[in-house]
């Protein structure tokens, strides 16, 4: 694990580990990310996060998801949510940011195992 001189993991270490260790999980597949930007993680053959450069994370948590919880995760500053859409995004700069990733990405393959259709995350539709 390297660091950047602030104690804090880099951020591609982070996406990295975080790729590691959701990649693990039965059925899911690291895949190219549908949007051209990057990587993804597919459970069940639908994208619930993109990794685009490294240092921060979409997470695919659905307009129900969102509708219920998106007002606490905007409020806890360290989520943000697009208006109207289905993604989430966290920056990837510490290891708790490791911690929350990882716990969005298990609300997103929940989330995601009833919708069939693909939705466009932010780097692929309007910015945050």
């Amino acid at each position: 694990m390297a660091a950047n001189g602030s104690g804090a993991t880099t951020t591609a270490g982070i996406g990295g580990r975080l790729l590691a260790q959701v990649g693990s999980w039965p059925d899911v597949a690291v895949v190219r990310a549908d949007c051209g930007l990057g990587t993804a993680l597919a459970a069940g053959g639908r994208q619930v996060l993109h990794l685009h450069g490294g240092d921060e994370a979409e997470f695919r948590l659905t307009r129900p998801v969102l509708d219920r919880l998106g007002e606490a995760l905007a409020g806890s500053g360290r989520v943000r949510v697009r208006p109207g859409g289905e993604w989430a995004a966290v920056r990837l700069d510490t290891d708790s940011d490791l911690a929350l990733a990882l716990s969005l990405t298990s609300v997103a393959i929940k989330a995601t195992g009833t919708v069939r259709d693909a939705a466009p995350c932010g780097a692929a539709s309007q910015p945050y």
